[in-house]
């Protein structure tokens, strides 16, 4: 099964998750750039408010690509914006998606349903794989901490 694995990451922490679990797989990574970052509070009042924040252009095709894994970081209760609109611009129907979130800890299934309700008209197989609190932990705990969202992954498909 082609998988490749996307991610939005303001500081580097979904980053190292997002490669961590692209090197278990064997998979592709693509990137997703904000046109414009914007501060701590100008991220958390896009995401409560839903404002669309612009992505950088990317390979939005995936055109022979079985399954995607959408790792992104979850503000304000939601997921990040630029990982929002990467959902709402890329071709992703009929493919599985499956979506590991990075959080500072709390409740993830507010961040789950927005990420149903982009793709509902997708006809996407959507699979969440769960969160990695991220809080305190240095690289190497991510990277470790990212072998159970594979493991889940690969038992779900029969891998």
């Amino acid at each position: 099964m082609k998988t490749v694995v996307v991610y939005y990451s303001r500081f580097g922490t979904t980053r190292t998750i997002a490669t961590a679990l692209a090197e278990e797989l064997g998979a592709e990574v693509r990137k997703i750039q904000a046109v414009r970052e914007c501060g701590f509070m100008g991220m958390g009042f896009r995401s409560a408010f839903g404002i669309r924040m612009p992505i950088q252009p990317m390979n939005l095709d995936f055109t022979g690509v079985d399954r995607i894994v959408l790792c992104a970081p979850i503000w304000a209760g939601k997921p990040a914006n630029p990982a929002r609109t990467f959902l709402q611009e890329a071709k992703i129907e009929g493919k599985v998606l499956a979506v590991v979130f990075s959080s500072g800890g709390g409740e993830t299934s507010p961040a789950l349903e927005a990420i149903r309700k982009l793709v509902a008209e997708k006809r996407v197989d959507l699979t969440f794989l769960g969160a990695i609190v991220t809080r305190k932990k240095d690289e190497a705990q991510l990277r470790a901490e990212a072998k159970e969202p594979v493991r889940k992954l690969k038992s779900q498909q029969g891998e």
